[in-house]
């Protein structure tokens, strides 16, 4: 595809300064430079990363959702700034990375108005940039909010769209799409097209070397390569007649492998390795799972692992009257769905 084609899916006038500023508290006027610098560009991506890592590590909402807006702000004021052509690229990239991460924490905090305007926003940066990589990133949490809302068909569709002229993509990026489709194909019930598409994220996946990505890509690690497909197994498991066994060695892998500054991944695989366990008939072993997974999700402010875990809830309910069932269920409604 020619890079004009490209740049033509997102419509570059929605990138107009008036655009999205409903999303956003009033503030005063703008302290924007006269022409932006290098220093500029610099500070939005530091912003980028800090949300990021606030987002993994205390979920979408409390301090990471209130930050963002200001951020974005001057950030977005940017583009509407004098600069030379040799940093025009840099500088959709930046806003552009900005606006994906806070599209990501507002799917986590269930803002799903301001996630979808967001996302595609980012997405509009990344062709206005002309940069392959930050569209990948950007399709990817496109397919995966519209999947969690309830539209895998139209999520698969912003997966495959991620995967057009794969050659100029990293095979992480490669892998992240196979999984965001994976996981498109789990939720339409259709088992076959979910395994063959864990088994091209596996391929992909295998074939990445590092040095080759992004910055942003540096969280998709082994941890999150088997969470993400571990997620997409889960739902085949629980269709008749599936096994469990992929889904809860992956799953596991990625509790294991997900270090300190990724707590609410954890927690999200620790939750639904717990509600696997739980409805494939092993209470006993579901509650010691499930009692480490609230541990975390616990000290998170996401709206994505509280859906989990009242998702677990349900799968309890069946045991409830065993003691020990019956304790996880009261730690479930009085410390994380209260």
């Amino acid at each position: 595809m020619e890079r004009r084609a490209l740049l033509a899916f997102g419509g570059i006038a929605a990138l107009a300064p008036g655009t999205f500023t409903h999303l956003l508290p009033g503030a005063g006027p703008l302290a924007l430079p006269k022409a932006v610098r290098q220093d500029d560009i610099e500070q939005v991506r530091t912003a980028a990363d800090t949300l990021a890592g606030w987002d993994n590590l205390y979920g979408g909402g409390g301090i990471t959702r209130s930050s963002a807006a200001g951020l974005f702000i001057w950030a977005k004021g940017l583009l509407t700034v004098p600069h030379s052509s040799r940093l025009e690229a840099d500088l959709y990239t930046a806003v552009g990375r900005l606006s994906i991460v806070m599209g990501a924490s507002a799917f986590d905090a269930y803002e799903h108005d301001d996630a979808t305007h967001l996302l595609r926003f980012g997405t509009q940066c990344a062709e206005r940039a002309g940069n392959w990589h930050l569209r990948a990133s950007a399709l990817n949490w496109q397919a995966r909010h519209e999947i969690w809302i309830g539209n895998p068909d139209r999520g698969l569709t912003h997966a495959e769209n991620g995967l057009v002229r794969s050659d100029r993509l990293s095979n992480r990026e490669q892998a992240m799409l196979h999984n965001a489709a994976a996981r498109a194909w789990a939720k339409m019930g259709n088992p076959k097209e979910t395994l063959d598409a864990i088994g091209r994220s596996d391929d992909a996946y295998a074939r990445a070397r590092s040095g080759g990505d992004a910055a942003w890509m540096a969280y998709y690690d082994d941890a999150q390569h088997y969470g993400d497909t571990g997620h997409a197994a889960f739902d085949v498991a629980l269709l008749p007649g599936q096994s469990p066994v992929m889904a809860t060695d992956r799953l596991r892998t990625a509790i294991e492998g997900h270090t300190d500054a990724y707590v609410r991944s954890r927690a999200l695989s620790g939750t639904k390795l717990a509600t696997l366990t739980m409805a494939t008939g092993d209470p006993q072993q579901a509650v010691v799972i499930a009692h480490r997974a609230l541990d975390e999700v616990g000290r998170l402010r996401s709206k994505r692992a509280a859906a989990d875990v009242k998702d677990l809830a349900k799968a309890s309910a069946r045991y409830a009257r065993r003691p020990e069932v019956s304790q996880l269920r009261e730690r479930i409604k009085t410390t994380v769905l209260s």
